[in-house]
């Protein structure tokens, strides 16, 4: 009987200890009460230094429309708000955050090229309006900044280029090297040495298509160019770079059969300009946990297929709709953080199918192009004001850690329960460390999360209600199609969305918010 007791007293200290390792903190939270007609904010993470609110309200000033600003620190106390007085003809159309400022760039509505930039120093809280008129059909697809620089990326009457805009001295330069047809803008990134790279794929020559990676000083200055050959059996469906943040350079990105939407895998490049570049393949069904979504019988018969197609020099069979996120980069590699999804039935959300008489498949700016675009709210893309209604069913979301190389050194995945949105976005986020890594997903009021240890490789699931302000409030309802788990900074994140909520000690009474919690990883 003492030992059948020493061993229930263990499981339950056992369990205990568990959930106190896993369980995150929630120290904060920022509620705002919503009424009918006020618009929902733009979420903008400033990292160490808080978290801006952006949205319209319904006040005008000499013709121009008002946005209200609120900026919050870490620990979400409200700092101050701000009002900006807009053109009534532009829209927010993204963000860029850079040391001590947050830049959020409008853009008209009815004329294709016209910009404004307002740039707000966090410190004093002073604005500055900046017009960027090119003089030029400009479709901008790629919003970044460069040191005290802005660069834009889109098209011109269907060819590719690149923008800068010198604030010091108001001028805007075209990139040289651009502007060519069939030659498609894939990526636009800042390192961290404020330099910024352009990825590109040539497509000029059906025969001879190819990877070419650039990065430049943030005056617009070339630093060096690589490429390398797409095989005649692939088409690159997406690439983002890392940023440079140690001395390897690498671009991910997913890629399938000619013609094909969906993705067969997976696809690295080393960037080294002094040596001949190749591009590594890698096969959904090569990959150790990619597939724990599905049931284990098709897992063994989807890896059981590759293993066989590869043998014969075949590509295997299995593909699925998967947009890569971003890059972590960490000592041994680098992550990347990606997510399948399946597409409503009326179209493809992320469609980069030109118009053009070949029917070929290219990055043209009229689809989304996130996450290479920092979008200010989900259902928007750049030059284009009206959302996108089209439902996507996310199915999973993954990391896949890379050697300096690009070679595969391990990969898990996360479930996700009935997540739906009305545009593709980035519903899964990522911790990790030494010890293991923390996957997480908002689901209604609940924090989903996956934990991962290294050293076993055993995978625990749980779950946190989103907590609220006072002990007495319950929800009645969340708005489930809104809100998102982000990474903020270090091991913080922030989940947001909007709630109707009722307090027990005043039960006639509910309200309707918005909310941001703070989240601490364990």
């Amino acid at each position: 009987m003492n030992t059948l007791k020493l061993l229930l007293a263990f499981f339950v200290v056992t369990n205990i200890f568990t959930q106190a390792v896993s369980q995150l903190q929630q120290p904060h939270r920022f509620e705002k009460e919503q009424r009918y007609s006020d618009e929902d904010f733009s979420i903008i993470p400033l990292k160490i230094e808080g978290i801006a609110l952006v949205r319209e309200v319904n006040r005008y000033k000499s013709g121009n429309h008002t946005w209200e600003v609120t900026l919050l620190d870490s620990a979400l106390q409200e700092n101050a708000t701000l009002e900006l007085e807009i053109d009534t003809r532009n829209h927010l159309a993204g963000y860029e955050v850079s040391p001590g400022a947050v830049h959020l760039l409008f853009v008209r509505k009815d004329t294709k090229g016209e910009m404004d930039i307002v740039s707000i120093n966090l410190k004093s809280r002073e604005s500055i309006l900046y017009k960027i008129r090119p003089e030029l059909n400009f479709q901008i697809t790629h919003f970044i900044c460069a040191g005290e620089n802005f660069v834009f990326g889109g098209y011109v009457n269907m060819e590719s280029a690149v923008l800068l805009y010198m604030p010091s001295i108001n001028n805007t330069k075209i990139l040289p090297g651009f502007f060519q047809k069939s030659t498609d803008l894939v990526d636009l990134r800042t390192n961290y040495n404020q330099t910024f790279n352009v990825l590109l794929v040539d497509r000029v020559d059906r025969d001879n298509r190819k990877i070419i990676f650039r990065t430049f000083e943030s005056t617009g200055k070339q630093l060096f160019e690589c490429s390398a050959n797409i095989d005649d059996d692939m088409f690159l469906h997406s690439g983002i770079s890392s940023a440079l943040e140690k001395e390897d350079l690498l671009v991910i990105g997913t890629w399938g059969k000619r013609n094909s939407k969906q993705a067969s895998g997976i696809y690295t490049l080393s960037i080294n300009p002094f040596a001949e570049q190749k591009i590594n393949r890698v096969y959904f069904g090569q990959l150790e946990h990619y597939l724990d979504y599905l049931k284990p019988k098709k897992i063994a018969s989807i890896k059981l297929r590759t293993q066989r197609s590869l043998e014969l020099g075949k590509i295997p069979d299995f593909t699925n709709y998967v947009m890569p996120f971003k890059i972590v980069e960490h000592t041994n590699g680098f992550l990347l953080l990606a997510g399948s999804y399946i597409p409503s039935t009326t179209g493809n959300p992320t469609s980069r199918y030109s118009t053009a008489e070949t029917n070929y498949p290219s990055y043209t700016p009229y689809g989304s192009l996130y996450p290479t675009t920092r979008t200010p709210a989900p259902g928007y893309t750049y030059g284009n004001n009206v959302a996108n209604n089209q439902e996507v069913k996310n199915v999973h979301g993954a990391v896949v850690a890379f050697d300096n190389a690009g070679g595969v050194l391990w990969d898990y995945s996360i479930k996700l329960e009935k997540i739906k949105k009305q545009s593709l976005e980035q519903v899964v986020d990522f911790y990790t460390n030494d010890d293991g890594l923390l996957l997480l997903y908002k689901k209604e009021s609940e924090i989903r999360q996956k934990e991962v240890e290294f050293s076993s490789g055993q995978a625990t699931e749980f779950t946190d209600e989103i907590r609220l302000k006072d002990s007495y409030d319950e929800i009645r309802n969340e708005d489930n199609p809104t809100g998102l788990i982000q990474h903020w900074y270090g091991s913080n994140f922030y989940v947001w969305g909007y709630q109707t909520i009722r307090n027990k000690h005043n039960a006639a009474k509910t309200r309707q918010v918005f909310y941001i919690n703070k989240v601490v990883a364990p």
